[in-house]
Formats: C-alpha cells, structure tokens, sequence
C-alpha cells in the first residue's frame, strides 16, 4: 500500500461488473486485501453487501469524456441538476458548476451527495456544501466509484444518498499527453482541450506524479436565436384571472368568457413575457387611461402605436403569455454557460523506513464562468407620470393626465452579465504504516481553501431608477416654459434626496434612447465574494483483531477526524444594497466544527460449505458531534448524532450471492443552510406576490403585494435517514464473463431541510393550517411579510431498482480465428416512489416519473420511473469502437396537476392542465479509437480518437420549466433531455 489513508476499489473492479470487486477464483483467502468504497476494512477480495457502479479511465477515455462531471452524469441514479447546461437566466454564484446528485437527493442550498477525493473529503467549492466537478484533474482519475446510499456510517455527514468516490491514479509512470477539441454539428459549442501528466519513480522507495489540466469552452447562445426548437416557445401558462385588451377579465372559471371551457394551466407555444417590449409599452392596467393602454412606442419613441399583448396575461401584468408582439421569453437563457478551467495536481510519497511511510496531495484549480441573462426593467408599480418630458403628445392626450406602467425590455441596451471566478487549493500531509503483519495505520492532516468572486453587472437601484424615470423639463416645472433642458424632477425639490445628485434622467420610450450617464445612473454593479477555509486531521487504523472462526480473520477499523471550516459571504462596499432588484443577498458567515469517530467490524461467519460458499456480516457505527457558530448574530449550538450500518453478504453458490444493508445515516444542515441571510423580496414585483385565500376569485398569480424573505435558519437541525438495500447478484458459470445484478433500495429521509415558496406557506396555512405564524396579516386581505426561511420538514421516501449488467465475450470463443471481444454494459435505475409529506396531517405526493419542472425551490429534483444507460464496445488489439445509449422514457409533466392522460380530469379544476405527459427521447453515441505503437511491447503509442453524442439529432420535448414568475429558463428539461444537439470531439493521446 501507498501512505493514502484508504486504498478503494482492486482492479478487478475496473472490468466494469457491478458492484463485484473481483473474481475470486479458487479462494478468498489468496486474494489480495483491498478496501472498498462504502467500508474501512480491508477485504479478502469479495465485494461490499451496498450497490456500486464503478467507471474506470479506460472506459471514460473509449467514450471521449473529458470533464469528471460528464463521468459522473454517466450513472443512471445521478440528477444532473446542477451542470453547465442548466444555467439559463439565473444568475447563480454555481454557474457552469458540476454537482453530483445522487437520487435527486440534494436540496436547494446542500448537498446529500458525499464526494470524495481518493477516499477523502474535497473543499467545498459552493457554499451549499458541494463539490464543483470541474475542479477535479481528468487527465488523472484512475476511476469513479459510487455507492448508492447508506455511507455516514463509513464517511459522515452529507452521504444520505450516497457517495461518489473519484480515485487518482497515484502509481502512473511515464507521460500522458493529450489534445483535442469538440463542438456541435451547427457550429457552436467550441470546447478546447488539453491535458500532461507525468509519474516516476523516486529511488527505490518514493513515487511522484504531476499533471495539470486545460479546458475551455466557448458555450452555446440564447436558446431561442440558435435552436428552432427553441424558438417555437413553448410553455406553461394560467388560464386564470387573465386580462383582456378591452379590461375585461377571462380565464377557466370565468363563464362566457373567451378562454372559458379550457383547463387552468396551458403548455403552448410562442412565450414571451407580459407586456415585454424593447421598444417600451403601455401596460394594460390602472392608472392609465383605458385608450393608452395596450400601446407602444415607435423606434424613436416619438409616437405610440397598436401592442398587441397576446393571450394568457395575467391582470398582474407580468409572467408570460402566449403570443403577440415582444421578445421570446428565451431569448436571454444561454444554452451552455461558456467557461475556462485549469488543473494542476501533485501526488509524492517516500517510505521513510518499510514501515512508515509519507505523502503528499496537492490540488490547485481556477475556473470562470458567466452567463447573461435579464435586466430589471421598470417594475409595473413604478408609474410614469403625464408629464414626463419624453413622452410624444399624442400619448399624453390618450392618458388624460393619467399615469401609466411601463413594460420595457432593456436588455438591448443594458445587457446583463454574471461572472464567477472561482479558486481552489487543496493540500494534504500525511504518514501511513504498518503494525505488525495484520494492521496498518494512517493520520493525515488536510487544508482547504475556496476564494469565490462574482460579479453582476447592471443591477437595478430602485431609488436612483425612480428618480431618473421621473424626467421633466426643467423649465417647464419651474416656471411654466418649456427650455429643452430634461432633469429629474427630484433635483428641483427645495430639499432633494442627496441620493439625486448626479441623477440623468431615463428615457425609456423607442430604442436606443438611453444615455450611458443615465444607465450607470440607474443600474450599478452587485458583487459576492465567499471566501471558505476547511481544515482536516484525521487517522485510521484497520487489521484482523484474530483468525476468526474458521471462516476467515475478523477485521475491524477505527478512527477519528476533526473538521473545522469557516466561511464569510461578503459584498463589497456597495451603498444601499438592500435597495437594488437583483442582490445577492446580504453578509453572512460562520464556523462549523465537527468531531466525529468510528469504528467498523467484519465478521466471516460461513465459507465453502453446501449452500454458503461465504457469509459474513459486516456492522460499522460513527458518533458525530457538531458545532456550529453564526458570525452574523453570535449564536452557537452543539447537535450530536450517531449513525450505523449493519450489511450482511452470503454467496449461495452457482454463481448467485445475497447482499443486504440497513443503515441510519445523518447530514447536519451546512453553512449555506445555517447562515444565508437574504433581503426581503420587493413588494409587488414577480416575486414579492402572494395569493391570499382570503381574497375570493383571486388570480392564480396572486393578488396580494408581499415582500417574501427567504435564506437559511440557524434553527435547523440535522436529517436522518433509513436506507434498506436488498439485492442479488449473479455470476453464471456457463457464462464466463457474464455479470448481473439488481438491487432493491428505499431511502426514507425524516426532518428533512426544505425551502418552501411564499405562496406554499400560504397555501399550507389555508388548507391545513400549518406556518401561519409565518405569516403577518394586517387584515384578512392584507399580507404584509412571509417568512420563507428554511425549516425543517416532513419526510422523503424514496423506491426503486438498480440494475447492471456486464458482459464481455472474446470472438475466439465464437468462432475459429475470431479477433477481438465484444463488452456490453447496461445500467438502469427504475424509480417507482418518491414520495414527499410536508407534515403528517397533510397529503402524501408521489412524484415519481415526474420529467418536467422542479417544484419546491428545487430541494429535490423528481426522476423518469426508468433512466437507462448502455455501452456496446468492440476491442481489437489498439482499436475499439463504442455505442453508448440512453433512453429516458415518458414522463408526468406535473403530477400536482391533471391532465387528459388521467383520471378524474375535468377542465373546470383549478389544477386542471391541456396535456400533462412529456415525450421520451433516446439518445446514441458513437466513439472510435486507434492506437499506433511507438515501440515494440506496444505500452508506448499515439492513440487518435473522436466521438459523437446524440448521434441522430434528437431534438428535446416539450417539458418547460415552470413559466411564472420570471418566465422558464428553457421549453425542455435540461436536467435530462439533451439541448445541444449532435456534437463531436476529436483528439489525440501520447502515452510514453
């Protein structure tokens, strides 16, 4: 063994079979010991009793992945959630991150999802706790192991749904050098990259390996100017409390009006947003004289003329609608955030004496990444008064002394950008060694440093917005003739707000009409930085405590770790922060201090006796202590909790082997969760509005103006979990090189942290009545704040299969003078439950098979009930060619809503929707490679490759992304349907 503080996963493993950490052969007691993700005792070989799927380098490289994240998005239990194609317009501190996701599992703000670095925790690089994928060198992973559920017990905190275990390939020798470059068949998508790695020894007793890593991408446009798809716009809106160009309302339940008999919720085409027009309009509400409504200006923004605002439109006045004139709701969500990424990794070890041992890890990875999206307009509760010196006469005598609310999209003018820039170094220092013949030892001590900066430019100040809007001649006010010379009103008051002084008034009327000085006037920059530091010592010991009962020696392994990390979330200098549209949230920070030990005993009970080749059972137990500190407020609070898991496997015979696991598992909330502190959201903008149920008749939109204050909760405390695996897995005899296994497996989650949505918290007090005292009311039907800080809450239950399959089949064994094998590699998750209870008084909801938006502020992302995954390969001496393939099946769109696809149907519900399925898609790739010798053994050459995903082009359904409040991000699902379309890689590889 190396000095590393656990050796994972033999190479057995790295032939692909499930979960099986190699073939054993003739006896367990002449393999070599090895220690397998999911477990601290080292094993005579046989694999862990929990599901594991395991993708080796070779692999990855056949399939022409080049980024961690793409491996890892290769595991069918994994929700890619979070990755580089799921950016759009939100301007997210993670933009083009990469989070593993297992289950679906992570809540807004967390992680449950446990990655680990050769057996050891990374940094986290998001203050939710996660680990950005892209951080992690390539070029230099020897393997991706992940086991499915049940590892606090082995690992700690955040791994409720699992671990995934990225293994570095520290024993390299020689140089691997490689280059290569990607984009899509219509020309955009370029993607640069480049990667050296270089081991060798240090005498006879040390080994060094250094490598680093380049990427570039250049990333893939809005989605409706570069995808006809796209551009057809679909997407979902209400069919309730809608306003007609005339002022009267219509909707479901409004007899005799024009959208009467259709259900409340509408998937369409053609989404733009209310009243959303770069050359600025009239919106179609009071104040304004009803003849000004539904207007808008001219190019120069001399005159006014006819808008049509399409159907759908909320009496809000904001959200989408279908059709009319405007911009696509999508003409602002990137594709593909483009980003630059560069890895630089170090692995040392010496052996100080045959028993002792030193190492070294180091880590440094940079990474930018931005995307645009949309800039503030005018709210429609800023109004624009009569006498604005920008408005054309004719508009001014529709109004008849009227005020209006102005819809403009000023996108055009004042584009908006979100940058992140991202820093990570981490270190580890340790010794490992050998006591006696049975035990080895190990104690590390690990630093983490994450520095993020971000950047928002052109954010909306509210203030300076309204003061600069408010244009007049100044002439005009003062004396009553008219001089040319347009001001803001407010700096000719007597006594002018001192935030006036500079003020250059707006004219939002036409295009291009907007002055730089009143643009840097009205929007300023926002800023974020989060600076994280994590600190590690930890030590291990494992061995055989004695030889057992003549089944094989009982191993055990015990230890202890302390964890201290401490993060800050600052913003700059920036006056009057609390009064921009777009923040990002206020100061917060903290220290988290965890303590934890554990200890772990294996058990062979039975060995090569009728009907029990091997049984033995397998027990692990870990007590946590955590302590967590709130720099903002001062407050400091200690939880203790223990998890264990109790694992058995018994080889039947034959080829057949049962596994079996029941594990407790915790996850403390993290600093995201603890610390967050936000600004309350803007009374009367999309998201400072509630549906009252004390208003009858009221919108689906809402109709009561409340700001929402949202953020984390020092009052949370940690979740637990039940995790129960039951699987088998067969080995035939007749079929050398079969593999196949299948596991059943239930996750149930209790006091789990939940970001709740203003209007569920309302809806929750009116239905059930739960958190009213979350709620403010000044009247019945006035709600004046909503606490929507996260709690804990209810549960998640979640079922399902995993399936593997692996079979390699050398053509000699065929037919005579056959060359070369054919692998075939399937992997299928089959999710039948995922269930949520907010409380035990209200109603389960399953959303199982749900494949179109994300509910509940995304704290947990539903799954089709089957995702499969396949590789077919043909391997001949230096060349190999792989079909890979992964179908996704029909989905529910909503299952909160009903459809004519189910029963009880009927269009006059209020969660009535016009279709409620979402097509399936299945996706191919194909990828070829050809070694070329450059010596005689044939383990030096140039290897020349290229591989192409989504082969066939396979355009994505319909399944948009909520619409609302802000519009969709995208008409399709990106978490599963594919949006870049057909794109290839090509490179070439040195190995010397």
């Amino acid at each position: 063994m190396t000095g590393a503080a656990l050796v994972p996963l033999s190479a057995g493993l790295l032939a692909g079979t499930p979960a099986l950490a190699q073939d054993t052969g003739q006896g367990a007691e002449e393999a070599a010991p090895i220690i397998v993700t999911g477990t601290r005792i080292k094993r005579d070989g046989f694999s862990e009793p929990t599901p594991a799927t395991v993708f080796d380098a070779e692999t990855t490289q056949d399939l022409g992945i080049v980024n961690a994240g793409d491996i890892v998005e290769l595991i069918p239990q994994n929700t890619a959630f979070q990755s580089d194609a799921t950016a759009g317009i939100t301007a997210g501190a993670d933009v083009g991150a990469s989070f593993a996701n297992l289950r679906g599992l992570n809540p807004d703000g967390g992680t449950r999802t446990l990655t680990l670095i050769n057996s050891r925790r990374f940094v986290p690089t998001s203050n939710g706790g996660s680990v950005d994928l892209n951080m992690i060198p390539t070029a230099m992973i020897e393997r991706v192991e992940t086991v499915t559920g049940g590892a606090s017990a082995a690992y700690g905190s955040d791994a409720i749904a699992g671990v995934v275990n990225i293994i570095l390939d520290t024993d390299l020798e020689g140089l691997r050098l490689q280059a290569d470059f990607g984009q899509t068949f219509r020309g955009d998508g370029k993607d640069y990259h480049a990667s050296a790695v270089y081991g060798t020894s240090l005498g006879d007793r040390g080994h060094v390996v250094i490598g680093g890593e380049y990427q570039r991408v250049k990333g893939i446009g809005d989605c409706s100017d570069v995808r006809l798809w796209c551009a057809e716009g679909w997407d979902l809106f209400t069919n309730e409390g809608d306003i007609l160009p005339d002022g009267s309302v219509t909707g479901y339940n409004t007899p005799g009006s024009p959208t009467y008999g259709l259900p409340n919720y509408i998937i369409g085409p053609d989404s733009k947003q209310a009243f959303n027009d770069a050359h600025g309009v009239v919106r179609n509400r009071g104040p304004a004289d009803p003849a000004a409504r539904n207007l808008r200006f001219n190019d120069d923004g001399t005159a006014v003329l006819d808008f049509d605002p399409g159907i759908y439109v909320n009496s809000n006045t904001f959200g989408p609608r279908s059709g009319g004139d405007g911009e696509s709701t999508y003409a602002d969500s990137d594709l593909q955030t483009p980003q630059e990424r560069y890895v630089g990794y170090l692995y040392a070890d010496y052996e100080l004496s045959d028993a002792l041992t030193a190492y070294t890890e180091l880590t440094y990875a940079h990474r930018t990444a931005s995307n645009s999206g949309v800039t503030a307009g005018p709210r429609s509760t800023f109004f624009v008064k009569p006498d604005n010196a920008y408005l054309p006469d004719d508009l001014v005598e529709l109004l008849d002394g009227t005020s209006f609310s102005l819809g403009k999209d000023v996108d055009r003018q004042i584009p908006a950008l979100n940058e992140v820039e991202a820093d990570v170094f981490r270190g580890v220092l340790g010794l490992g060694g050998e006591i006696g013949e049975n035990w080895d030892w190990d104690i590390y001590y690990q630093y983490g440093s994450n520095k993020q900066h971000r950047d928002g430019r052109y954010s909306r100040v509210n203030t300076e917005f309204q003061y600069a809007l408010d244009a007049v001649d100044e002439g005009e006010f003062l004396n009553g003739t008219a001089n040319g010379n347009i001001v803001c009103r407010e700096t000719l008051a007597s006594n002018p707000d001192p935030r006036s002084q500079g003020c250059e008034p707006l004219n939002l009327f036409g295009l291009n009409n907007l002055s730089q000085a009143a643009i840097d006037y009205a929007y300023r920059p926002v800023v974020q930085d989060f600076d994280y530091t994590q600190h590690v010592i930890a030590g291990v010991i494992s061995g055989n405590l004695f030889d057992g009962i003549g089944a094989g020696p009982v191993g055990a392994a015990a230890g202890a770790e302390y964890r201290s990390e401490d993060g800050d979330v600052t913003h700059g200098d920036t006056p009057n922060y609390n009064d921009y549209a777009f923040t990002f949230g206020t100061d917060y920070g903290g220290t988290i201090e965890v303590f934890e030990a554990f200890g772990e005993l294996n058990v062979p009970l039975l060995a090569y006796v009728p009907f029990a080749e091997m049984l033995e059972v397998n027990g692990a137990v870990r007590w946590t202590q955590n302590t967590a500190q709130n720099a903002s407020t001062g407050e400091e609070k200690t939880t203790d909790a223990v998890s264990y898991k109790l694992s058995a496997i018994w080889e039947i015979g034959a080829g057949f082997r049962l596994r079996g696991s029941r594990s407790r598992d915790i996850r403390s909330p993290g600093f995201q969760e603890l610390f967050d502190q936000q600004v309350p959201t803007e009374a009367g903008s999309s998201q400072g509005v509630v549906d009252n149920f004390n208003i009858p008749g009221s919108p689906g939109l809402g109709d009561d103006d409340t700001p929402i204050l949202n953020g984390g909760s020092f009052a949370l405390k940690p979740e637990s979990a039940d995790t129960t695996t039951l699987g088998v897995v067969f080995r035939p005899d007749f079929a050398p090189g079969l593999r196949m296994s299948a596991d059943w497996y239930q996750i149930e989650v209790t006091d789990t942290v939940t970001t709740l949505p203003g209007q569920r918290i309302v809806d929750f007090c009116g239905e059930f009545d739960l958190f009213c005292d979350r709620i403010t009311f000044a009247a019945p039907t006035d709600i004046t704040f909503v606490d929507a800080r996260q709690v804990n809450l209810g549960s998640l239950d979640v079922r399902g299969f995993d399936f593997e399959l692996s079979y390699r089949l050398p053509l000699y064994d065929v037919f005579d003078g056959g060359d070369g094998a054919v692998s075939l590699r399937l992997l299928a998750n089959h999710q039948y439950d995922f269930k949520v209870q907010a409380d035990p008084t209200t109603p389960v909801i399953d959303y199982a098979g749900q494949t179109g938006p994300v509910l509940n502020g995304g704290d947990f992302n539903p799954a089709p009930d089957w995702i499969w995954n396949a590789f077919l390969s043909y391997d001949n001496g230096g060349f190999n060619t792989t079909l890979s393939f992964r179908h996704i099946p029909e989905g529910i769109y909503d299952v909160e809503k009903i459809g004519p696809q189910d029963a009880g149907f009927d269009p006059s519900l209020p969660d009535s929707i016009n279709d409620n399925r979402v097509d399936g898609a299945t996706y191919l790739g194909l990828a070829m490679s050809y070694q070329i010798p450059i010596d005689s053994a044939g383990n030096r050459y140039v290897e020349l490759f290229g591989a192409i995903q989504n082969l066939f082009d396979e355009k994505p359904p319909v399944a948009p992304g909520g619409g609302g409040l802000g519009g969709s991000n995208y008409p399709t699902n990106p978490v599963y349907f594919d949006t870049f379309g057909s794109r290839f890689r090509t490179g070439v590889r040195l190995r010397y």
